[in-house]
């Protein structure tokens, strides 16, 4: 088996697609000896939770081992004797804006820095195994974008701006060492909304405390608290995720008492930088986060879930959508606005409905879950009549009965489980959270599996809700081969022209996609390299391959909200690499910045973050 490649859609990687998981990852490697199959095999322990049976500690523990393990083999461990044949890119040269504000100096683009005019800039932070975890939580605060002085910063680095970035500013808040019962360590998920302007990032430590991490101004620095929960011993936290405008978070757990996998569902509200959010529990946000409440548990029908992703069919787009307002300027306790939000021309803000996908690598299920009784809960509650809406603002409180109600006193509203299919070792998911007012798709979600193969899923039974969105029945309705081992999927947050598989218009010219539904990025750790990938309906394609002869081991990818700038945590790397996609253009000064090297291509290099540790997790957003 060892000795025989099984390319990603032939008639033998099919079926060895039934086989069981601890065969099929022998044959994985595609090339050496069988000897060297069944020691992939032992060191990566795939299928051991297949069968029943309690946690394996090697599975509960967050060492740099164990989450390389759970990552599946690297290139390095697929082919130890590959030659190397990636090019090395171009990249421009860094300079130094003396004088000139923190987060362009360095600078890459443009010619010398002047006065201040527009500026904006992309802010997050990295997750990584500390090479110090005594003394080194493992989250640093970084940016991945700027433009200040008509100069743009593309390189990543650590954001200086926000005063200490190693670690991150709030690893060190007083309430979560207290709340955690020690300092916080190792982050093992965390999350920040691709479609609301999400300001403080939702991430989870080791210990299973679920904290925030912000930006330089995600919140003025008298607003307090910041909120945490920490889950009891036995519910083990795996992956985190959340809906479309930052409602709910969604985390896989596994109880290790009851031998049981479930999804926390956790009520989030947003109240501070009041100018740009609602304050509502529940309601559309601009994560600025104020508080959480855990509404309960649901039993899933796996033991070991490992990744999540959800979407919500309402979503503020900006002012130009509430005629030039922003969420703090449209009063739910106005009854005419009320209305216009629950019926009228501004509906499309709250959710109608949703859904959650979740999986297990080793259990080879994937199950989706309605989230349309608890969205129906919040938008009832809120902007039904006047009395509702003052009951419901007068019960908000933690108590089980208070509002939100948890599903123990109000168990109609909790998610419930309408789809399950079985995948190969599905390593990772994504959820589409909105399709162009012209376009004909359809909503999708999306399941990587180890042996290369991403599948797609139609769920606009569940999202969509005008009469001019395609409808179809919730199914698997294709699948497109990406590369080995892919670990991470994610969306490719801007458009792109000139696309395959998208339909013409009437003069010959390709729809443009639609960036958070079909296109997205999958990291293939296999391949050692990033696809983009574009869907139409039930089919798809790789358009491009981001790959660098300075790129070891990608792990997981982040977006720049502000400008295309695409980000990868490299694992055994230990770094962040930087890749620009396309042309950037200066509006305000009339310049454009075409990539160098191969137009074609699209791809230019921007730099390195070298890491006291290895890198897993990895995204930002702008700085509001």
């Amino acid at each position: 088996a060892g000795a025989t490649p099984f390319p990603a859609g032939s008639k033998d990687s099919a079926l060895v697609a039934d086989l069981a998981p601890g065969v099929y990852s022998i044959l994985l490697t595609g090339q050496g000896s069988a000897a060297t199959g069944i020691a992939l095999l032992e060191l990566f322990d795939l299928g051991s939770l297949a069968k029943a049976g309690p946690y394996p500690e090697r599975q509960l523990s967050w060492s740099g081992d164990a989450i390389h393990a759970r990552l599946g083999p690297s290139f390095s461990d697929l082919n130890p004797s590959a030659i190397e044949d990636r090019p090395a890119r171009l990249q421009r040269e860094t300079r130094e804006a003396k004088g000139y504000y923190i987060r362009v100096n360095p600078y890459d683009l443009g010619d010398l820095p002047g006065p201040e005019s527009n500026y904006w800039s992309d802010s997050g932070q990295v997750a990584y195994v500390p090479d110090d975890p005594a003394s080194d939580p493992g989250l640093d605060r970084i940016q991945t974008f700027a433009y200040y002085n008509q100069v743009f910063a593309t390189s990543p680095r650590l954001d200086w701006a926000s005063g200490r970035p190693h670690p991150d500013p709030q690893t060190r808040e007083s309430n979560y060492t207290k709340l955690n019962g020690e300092a916080v360590r190792q982050p093992i998920a965390m999350v920040r909304n691709y479609a609301m302007q999400q300001n403080e990032q939702l991430v989870i430590y080791r210990d299973g405390l679920l904290a925030v991490a912000g930006t330089q101004t995600s919140r003025n620095g008298s607003e307090r608290p910041y909120p945490g929960f920490k889950f009891p011993a036995h519910k083990r936290p795996r992956a985190l995720a959340i809906t479309t405008s930052n409602e709910f978070a969604l985390v896989t757990v596994w109880d290790t008492n009851r031998q049981q996998g479930q999804l926390a569902v956790i009520a989030l509200e947003a109240k501070f930088l009041p100018f740009h959010t609602w304050p509502y529990m529940g309601m559309p946000n601009q994560g600025s986060f104020s508080d959480f409440k855990l509404l309960g548990y649901v039993d899933l029908p796996m033991t070991s879930p490992d990744s999540v992703a959800a979407a919500s069919n309402g979503l503020w787009t900006g002012p130009s959508a509430t005629a030039e307002k922003v969420l703090s300027q449209i009063p739910l306790t106005d009854p005419t606005t009320r209305k216009n939000v629950y019926d009228g021309a501004w509906q499309s803000i709250v959710a109608r409905g949703g859904y959650a996908i979740v999986a297990s690598s080793t259990e080879d299920k994937v199950a989706i879950l309605d989230l349309s009784p608890l969205f129906a809960y919040m938008r009832e509650s809120y902007l039904k009549s006047d009395g509702d809406l003052a009951q419901t603002l007068a019960d908000r409180g933690a108590n089980p009965g208070d509002f939100p109600q948890t599903f123990a006193v109000r168990p109609s509203v909790a998610p419930k489980v309408v789809w399950q299919t079985a995948i190969a070792e599905p390593t990772a998911v994504l959820a589409g959270h909105r399709v162009d007012r012209w376009s004909t798709d359809r909503y999708k979600a999306y399941v990587a599996s180890r042996l290369g193969t991403v599948h797609i899923i139609d769920t606009s039974s569940l999202m969509a809700r005008y009469t001019w969105e395609t409808r179809g029945k919730l199914a698997a309705i294709g699948a497109v081969n990406v590369g080995r081992n892919p670990v991470g999927l994610t969306f490719t947050r801007h458009g792109e022209s000139g696309l395959p598989l998208l339909p013409k218009d009437s003069d010959g010219v390709p729809r443009p996609p639609d960036p958070l539904n079909n296109t997205f990025y999958v990291v293939c750790r296999g391949e050692r390299d990033v696809a983009a990938v574009v869907t139409w309906g039930g089919k798809g394609e790789v358009y491009r391959r981001i790959r660098d002869v300075r790129m070891n081991d990608p792990v997981a990818v982040g977006v720049a909200s502000r400008g295309n700038v695409v980000t990868v945590a490299d694992f055994q790397g230990r770094k962040l690499l930087s890749f620009r996609i396309g042309t950037l253009n200066d509006q305000r000064n009339n310049r454009s910045y075409p990539p160098l090297g191969d137009a074609t291509d699209k791809v230019e290099f921007c730099g390195e973050l070298f890491l006291p540790g290895n890198p897993f997790l990895v995204n930002s957003t702008n700085v509001n």
